[in-house]
């Protein structure tokens, strides 16, 4: 496993570089502006622009936050893959700011305490397992399952000693945990691969970004042939929306790639590719009539504040002898790892102009529906309601039936309902100054 998140980290810009890339970006942008004459005028007049853009700026009901709100605790999260947590080993990870491990007794049932021991504080997941137990590497103390000490060397064994435990449960290949006060629903059956689908890939990383904002950028499709030129869309064409219109006015709905998205509460993006053959997709057609697919499951949840662990999933109903190639993995991880690095660049960016004031939302287009759709969910969340009036939790729907699920014709469509979209706005400007004119013409 150490081997594995070397490998996903070596492919990835690091936070350094990245980081180092916008400053001297800011910097250029800095040196091309005309020096002011008063450093305390120029401070004042920004404030003041700034100021003005605000309030000329509708209020879309769309609030982006760098911190993650409590009430997203109340839901069941993915927190590793079944296949990587084996007898006799821990996984470290972080939920919410909080440190916790993974192990598996000695039934083989996968348990969630605290990593910390509640002797000294030392984290436990530098010990070892022995017997279904965690010993820790300070002292020896053993802490099962459920967070009870159940021995102590050298001393004798005080009782009622503990650390803290998550209800943790295994299904459809992650390993569950729920951080949340209230008492746990049953898991959402929402992860497993479609039927007929073998899975190729399972990546587990640590991101150094928001985990809103990654989401967010993996549920926009409209950015792919723009940052992913060198990677899996290399060749796309940008969707003619003009095109796109007329033939959908001529022919139904068009799509300008075959693909289907969807986003799972609390933290998970589901997407089918339709493929004409391994590595090619086609134009106007829907990924339910091509022949080979590609399923990709991302969870992004969030650890560290800034930090997300992402656990990435592929599956291929076709092409299953791929995964017995020797060295098939490292080739798997060293793709994700690009393109990865590639949205990594954009993400980290905004996490930093966030930092400074900057909002992610000001200007919303049609394609950006589906992600506006989660941060919506999210801000219901936040005020302790969602979108359908319900309370949620236990991975509640959006619409309290299902996933949100769009495909890439309805994503780049300019819906006729009223969503606030700025493009929306300039289509009824654009028809309102048309009737005018036809108006004038006729007198």
């Amino acid at each position: 496993q150490q081997h594995s998140a070397a490998a996903g980290r070596s492919a990835v810009p690091s936070a350094a570089s990245i980081a180092a890339t916008l400053d001297a970006s800011a910097a250029r942008s800095a040196s091309s502006r005309p020096a002011a004459s008063s450093s305390s005028r120029s401070s004042n007049e920004a404030r003041q622009s700034a100021a003005g853009r605000s309030r000329a700026r509708p209020d879309r009901g769309l609030r982006s936050s760098l911190d993650a709100e409590p009430a997203l605790k109340e839901f069941w999260y993915p927190t590793e893959f079944s296949s990587k947590l084996v007898l006799n080993m821990m996984v470290p990870f972080e939920l919410f700011d909080e440190p916790w491990v993974l192990f598996r007794d000695a039934e083989g049932r996968p348990s969630c305490i605290r990593d910390e021991c509640a002797h000294r504080a030392c984290p436990l997941s530098v010990g070892r397992v022995m017997e279904g137990k965690i010993e820790c590497a300070y002292h020896g103390w053993q802490f099962d399952g459920d967070g009870s000490c159940t021995k102590m060397p050298s001393t004798l064994l005080c009782r009622n000693v503990s650390v803290s435990a998550l209800p943790c449960v295994e299904k459809d290949g992650f390993i569950w945990v729920w951080p949340g006060d209230g008492v746990p629903p049953a898991v959402p059956a929402t992860a497993a691969p479609p039927p007929g689908y073998v899975v190729h890939a399972e990546i587990a990383l640590e991101v150094p970004v928001e985990h809103g904002l990654l989401i967010e950028n993996l549920l926009d499709l409209a950015h792919a042939p723009f940052t992913h030129q060198a990677t899996f869309a290399k060749g796309w064409p940008v969707p003619d929306v003009v095109k796109f219109h007329a033939q959908r006015m001529l022919a139904g709905q068009w799509d300008p790639y075959p693909i289907e998205m969807a986003f799972q509460p609390p933290c998970m993006t589901v997407s089918k590719i339709g493929l004409a053959q391994p590595g090619k997709i086609m134009r106007g057609v829907t990924a339910d009539s091509c022949e080979r697919h590609l399923h990709q499951l991302h969870v992004c949840a969030p650890s560290k504040r800034g930090t997300t662990r992402l656990l990435y999933r592929m599956s291929m109903d076709f092409l299953g002898w791929v995964r017995h190639v020797p060295g098939i993995d490292r080739i798997w991880k060293g793709v994700a790892g690009q393109v990865l690095g590639e949205d990594l660049v954009l993400v980290l960016g905004q996490q930093d102009r966030m930092q400074r004031g900057g909002d992610t939302w000001a200007n919303p287009v049609s394609y950006d529906k589906l992600a506006v759709r989660y941060r919506r969910w999210r801000n219901g969340v936040a005020a302790g309601r969602l979108p359908d009036g319900t309370s949620g939790g236990g991975g509640a729907a959006v619409d309290g039936s299902g996933p949100i699920r769009m495909s890439a014709g309805e994503l780049f469509q300019l819906d006729d309902d009223n969503e606030g979209f700025l493009d929306q706005q300039q289509q009824q400007q654009d028809v309102q100054q048309q009737q005018q004119q036809l108006e004038v013409q006729q007198r």
